[in-house]
């Protein structure tokens, strides 16, 4: 499965986390030429990795308050899950992955 740049940004805005932009620094020629510095400039979607492998590491592996009320509402027989809801999430994924293959 392929992850794309709007799932990503999706990602990052549950957990809060602002678009990262690209930045660039605009400099004369001459000045670039003087400093002699090598240079290292990450690309957008470098940025979004970063910033997305950031909040995935700050995430907790499980979120034990989620699992909970799950497990209770599975116990006591209240969960209920739409086969409905459950095909159009799977052949929706089906399509953007067929999608973004090309």
């Amino acid at each position: 499965m392929k992850i794309s740049s709007n799932q990503i940004q999706n990602i990052l805005k549950m957990y809060g986390v602002d678009r990262v932009e690209k930045k660039t620094e605009a400099r004369p020629a001459d000045k670039v030429q003087k400093m002699g510095k090598d240079k290292v400039s990450l690309s957008e979607d470098a940025r979004l990795l970063q910033a997305a492998s950031k909040v995935i590491q700050e995430t907790p592996e499980i979120r034990e308050e989620v699992v909970e009320k799950l497990r209770q509402k599975i116990e006591s027989g209240t969960y209920n899950v739409s086969g409905e809801k459950i095909a159009e999430k799977m052949i929706g994924r089906s399509l953007i992955d067929r999608l973004e293959s090309k």
